[in-house]
């Protein structure tokens, strides 16, 4: 499916969106949640926060990644960090509405867009690899919501919650749901959109206690702005602004950032509380070439998931080694927690190419990219909890002998939660043994001695 197929299949689909008949309200005002949700329709499954719950403040996170996924043709996942840098990108093998990472980090969610003819899917997607690694079809009654004329459900929003369910929304409606992923039971949350909108994508557990979320008005054709809300303690709800049209969200440091319906990132620098219909202020960080479908992190929840993950290096000789041996460095990378990691390293190679020669070929990787450049060899890669990536190469100590006749280097963690496995595990010095240098050392068959070389009585002899 081209970009442009990709778009009009959104835009046809909002346009279906079946038209709203609770009483309007005034932009940008505070809207209480209806007598319908303020009820809330009792079903099996995780129970919906009673109206007026108050919520604690969120924590204060530091920066992390941001994922968002995109469709059709170019359906991927991507991981930007929060200046719009591309950290990773893997094949999904669906569409998906919107994806969401737990609060803890562990595991990234993926719900089907629009849903297949029989069941609404939620599927358990994994990170590293885009491989689908369960699914379980969602019920109740955010599974009953469809386009007149279309067995669809629609989800095009899903945000994970610090409790373990996920709030989730529609673009056919302005109520807001929670999922439980466990089950795939539905339910209606406490509050929902005003009368006239209907989900855009993403709910985002703010630090001050609110829950943002981003709307767009029903039937709307492709590119209109998005609406910014804020959802209250009390369930009540209250336009901020717009920004432009967004199909997913994801913080980072506290910092919020949308994924615009047309490639864009947006970073948005203002989060007033006043109400207001105006735009609010973004800061383009990225615009890639794909339109994105959702977005997510695992700060999204207003928890602070901590990555963790182990180097070690090892050699295949503790040497001494000779000149025209070839050594095989190993470095293993692990997961060491449950939160989703990086595990990106720089292996320093210079005080090993002063000695040696870099086979070439020879560096590989069983997950991950791994590059030399210069003198340094380079990996990144994406590691779910417990999982170990292996990166090895070759070098050949130079004949004849060169450099300080040591092989020493020192490989560094570069992304955040990254230590050593154990007290010097991340460097290795081999040492080289140039026996044309060192009295009483025997040359290899056939090495002549270096001009000079004093053959005297007191040294063992070479061989012949």
């Amino acid at each position: 499916m081209t970009q442009d197929r990709r778009s009009g299949m959104r835009r046809a689909l909002i346009g279906a969106a079946v038209a709203l008949t609770l009483a309007t309200t005034g932009a940008g005002t505070a809207v209480a949640a209806t007598a319908s949700v303020g009820k809330q329709q009792q079903v099996s499954g995780p129970k919906a926060p009673a109206s007026g719950t108050s919520r604690s403040a969120k924590a204060v996170c530091p920066p992390g990644p941001i994922w968002a996924n995109s469709a059709g043709d170019a359906r991927r996942l991507f991981q930007y960090d929060p200046a719009g840098n591309q950290l990773s990108s893997v094949a999904l093998a669906h569409d998906y509405g919107d994806i969401a990472f737990t609060g803890d980090g562990s595991t990234l969610y993926g719900v089907g867009f629009p849903g297949s003819l029989t069941t609404t899917t939620l599927y358990t997607v994994n990170p590293e690899t885009g491989a689908e690694t369960a699914s379980i079809p969602i019920t109740g009654p955010i599974a009953a919501i469809a386009t007149p004329g279309s067995p669809y459900s629609n989800i095009n929003a899903l945000s994970a919650r610090a409790d373990g369910t996920l709030l989730a929304g529609s673009y056919s409606t302005s109520q807001i749901y929670v999922i439980d992923p466990a089950t795939g039971v539905s339910s209606n949350f406490s509050a929902s959109f005003p009368a006239g909108w209907v989900s855009a994508g993403d709910f985002l557990a703010l630090d001050d206690g609110d829950i943002l979320a981003f709307g767009t008005p029903a039937g709307a054709p492709f590119g209109t702005p998005s609406g910014v809300f804020r959802i209250h303690p009390d369930n009540t709800v209250t336009q901020i602004g717009t920004v432009p049209q967004v199909f997913g969200a994801a913080q980072s440091g506290n910092q919020v950032y949308g994924f615009g319906s047309a490639g864009s990132i947006y970073q948005l620098t203002s989060l007033p509380t006043a109400p207001s219909t105006d735009p609010l202020p973004v800061t383009t960080v990225s615009t890639p070439t794909n339109g994105f479908y959702g977005g997510t992190s695992g700060q999204d929840a207003g928890t602070c998931p901590d990555p963790a993950y182990t180097i070690a290096k090892s050699a295949s000789t503790a040497g001494p080694v000779n000149p025209g041996d070839t050594i095989t460095y190993t470095v293993q990378v692990t997961n060491t927690g449950t939160a989703v990691a990086n595990g990106d390293f720089t292996d320093d190679l210079s005080g090993i190419l002063d000695d040696a020669t870099l086979v070439p070929g020879s560096v590989t990787a069983t997950s991950g990219t791994a590059e030399v450049t210069g003198t340094d060899l380079n990996w990144t890669g994406v590691l779910v909890g417990g999982a170990t990536a292996t990166i090895t190469y070759q070098v050949t100590v130079n004949d004849p002998a060169t450099g300080d006749q040591s092989l020493a280097n020192t490989v560094a963690p570069t992304a955040e939660g990254g230590t050593c496995a154990t007290p010097g595990g991340c460097t290795v010095t081999i040492p080289v043994d140039d026996c044309e240098d060192k009295p009483g050392k025997p040359h290899k068959p056939g090495k002549p001695d270096k001009p000079g070389h004093r053959g005297d009585d007191k040294r063992a002899p070479h061989k012949a």
